[in-house]
């Protein structure tokens, strides 16, 4: 029993390895065919994908035999969706894909002419004999918390975090706000990529997001993903126990889940 257990276990691996195939490729811009970086790609749902690098380039494992969905998506262009079987057909032999820029007019904001209160929203925790980190050694990994408001509109103006041991390494991320629906994040926020550069020694990240006009009218989702240096899964947040749930996602496209009891310490300064 064990040694035809072994044979199938075997075949069913040979089987998986032989359906694997390796398509790499380049992404650019469809008007100025300039190489655009750190763009997510990978199967819709499922923990497999990765961004690419500053040059535009990218690598991934996909089976051809897969009826799964694959996309790609930039913040400020528009996102293309591939079956795998299509996209590996039409797209191996590392050849370039092009992202038309996104046109559509920012949603107009209410502003009221009341005079604006300024306050602290989320985890302000600076612990560090609790931590969380990076759920994955994948890029494109995300890890995020959902923060509530006090009234609408409310003006996002700086976003800060601690780490609960400085940094080993320079690592580089990516900033994300989202909308909330049935309690997981859904459509991006903001209109143009807001990157941070976490240095060695660091021990604080505070991001100026006034440059970014971005104002919320709910609840909304805030993370950091991570884009660059295979070394980021070595950065650790401050959190603190039974203080909300952490929402991740293993790595670009992946589905979002909730996982454990400690609340990352993710806040802003926001008027409203």
């Amino acid at each position: 029993m064990k040694k035809i257990l072994f044979v199938t276990v075997l075949f069913l691996l040979q089987f998986a390895c032989a359906n694997a195939q390796i398509v790499e490729g380049t992404i650019s811009d469809t008007k100025t065919n300039e190489k655009l970086q750190y763009v997510n790609i990978g199967l819709i749902g499922k923990a497999t994908g990765t961004v690419t690098d500053n040059n535009g380039y990218f690598k991934l494992t996909l089976n051809n035999n897969n009826n799964d969905s694959l996309r790609i998506s930039m913040i400020g262009y528009v996102p293309k969706t591939f079956l795998v079987n299509d996209f590996i057909k039409n797209y191996s032999g590392n050849k370039a894909i092009a992202l038309s820029p996104d046109n559509r007019q920012l949603k107009e904001v209410k502003v009221y002419t009341r005079k604006p209160k300024e306050s602290i929203l989320g985890n302000t925790t600076k612990s560090k004999t609790t931590d969380v980190g990076f759920t994955s050694n994948e890029l494109g990994n995300e890890i995020g918390a959902i923060i509530r408001i006090k009234r609408e509109p409310t003006h996002l103006k700086q976003f800060n975090t601690s780490l609960a041991h400085p940094a080993t390494d320079s690592v580089k991320l990516r900033l994300n706000f989202y909308s909330v629906k049935n309690g997981k994040p859904d459509t991006i926020l903001q209109h143009q990529n807001i990157f941070v550069t976490v240095k060695k020694g660091q021990e604080q990240i505070t991001v100026d997001l006034e440059p970014y006009h971005i104002y919320v009218e709910d609840k909304f989702f805030v993370s950091l993903e991570w884009i660059e240096n295979s070394k980021g899964q070595g950065i650790m947040f401050s959190a603190s126990v039974l203080s909300g749930n952490i929402i991740s996602r293993e790595t670009s496209q992946a589905s979002w889940e909730k996982i454990g009891i400690a609340g990352i310490g993710f806040n802003v300064l926001a008027s409203y």
